[in-house]
């Protein structure tokens, strides 16, 4: 009798078995309007300085990105020592569910939000706790009591908020915020990809709550998705807790540099945001006036928007060649679409195309 042989399917981790690989397929001929990047071209002569920027290609890049972490700690006036720089906010999740998550624990979320968390959660094998938002109207926020109560498990050591949210562009209530960092007890992590936009930050409380850590990246305001380019500030105690399971080098020289050229051009990139905002309210406005169409507030640079068909839109949106998102059936609110904001110009062909579709 012939014994099966082994495959590598037979060895993988269960939680992984299960798990989908993120698809990012390319659509040629289409205006990006799916991934709420700042489509504006990078400050002139911000590249030029890049390229001229003296780091060696042959050695390791600086382990502890210590230049990067003096030009974010005089952005942010957090400490370098409470800074920790990763390859992309999507480490930086991981990281924190393999040092306060794992076998046995668990992270409470409030879906809607970033997909990515529960990815993370799944690859470390920690629990996910839905807390999911609560809708009135067109107004959403989150279930402060419904979050804290989940807390009260023991097997709860970390709290993710995202603010301003992704999908839904809500920005919640400050107030709301630190009573859950307060009253938690739990490792709260405030995940403020899209902070530069709004305007709104709790990182002036981080030197009250050691608990308290502020995740931000510079692939929406800052333009450099494609740099990988993300950070997390804390306490430096609870930063140094973090930093033992940092894979060494994990952010390379170009993009450290980059990062530090970036944060001399914030006069530029201010600029930036102010066009950004508003054209994306410009575009917020418009879709409010078509019939049949609910549509979100947003303190970000995307907009989440729910017509009869979402589908059908989608797909004439793309013959259109306009790529949007298309969010499926998202939890509490329904099916739903994100589109974020273009160049101007491209905003301008947008809105024409939507009048068209629904007028």
């Amino acid at each position: 009798m012939v014994e099966k042989r082994i495959t590598p399917e037979d060895l993988i981790r269960p939680q992984i078995r299960t798990l989908k690989a993120y698809e990012s397929k390319p659509v040629p001929n289409c205006v990006r309007l799916d991934a709420n990047e700042n489509p504006l071209p990078w400050p002139s002569g911000m590249k030029e300085k890049l390229f001229k920027a003296k780091f060696e290609l042959n050695r390791y890049p600086d382990g502890e990105a210590l230049e990067l972490k003096k030009a974010l700690s005089n952005y942010t006036g957090i400490p370098a020592e409470g800074i920790l720089a990763g390859n992309g906010s999507d480490e930086l999740i991981q990281l924190i569910m393999t040092t306060f998550g794992g076998e046995n624990k668990a992270v409470v979320v409030h879906p809607p939000t970033f997909s990515m968390y529960w990815a993370a959660a799944k690859v470390t094998g920690t629990n996910v706790i839905e807390v999911p938002l609560l809708e009135e109207g067109l107004r959403v926020r989150l279930d402060v009591e419904g979050i804290l109560e989940a807390t009260t498990r023991s097997e709860v050591h970390i709290i993710i908020l995202c603010n301003p949210n992704n999908p839904t562009g809500s920005l919640y209530p400050r107030e709301d915020i630190l009573r859950i960092v307060e009253e938690s007890g739990k490792i709260v992590i405030v995940d403020e990809a899209y902070a530069e936009f709004s305007g709104e930050t709790v990182l002036d409380q981080i030197q009250n709550y050691p608990n308290l850590i502020v995740m931000r990246t510079f692939s929406k305001a800052f333009a450099m998705a494609a740099l990988r380019l993300g950070y997390l500030l804390g306490q430096p105690t609870t930063i140094e807790l973090l930093n033992r399971a940092r894979q060494p080098f994990n952010v390379n020289a170009l993009t450290q540099q980059a990062g530090v050229i970036a944060l001399d051009y914030l006069e530029e990139y201010n600029e930036q945001i102010r066009i950004i905002v508003e054209e994306t309210q410009k575009i917020y406005k418009i879709l409010k006036t078509l019939p049949r169409v609910r549509v979100f507030p947003t303190r970000s640079n995307f907009i989440l928007f729910q017509p009869e068909n979402p589908e059908l839109v989608y797909q004439e949106l793309m013959k259109q060649g306009f790529l949007i998102r298309n969010m499926g059936n998202l939890q509490v609110m329904g099916k739903a679409l994100r589109l974020s904001a273009g160049l101007p110009e491209e905003n301008e062909r947008l809105v024409r195309v939507l009048r068209d579709m629904f007028l």
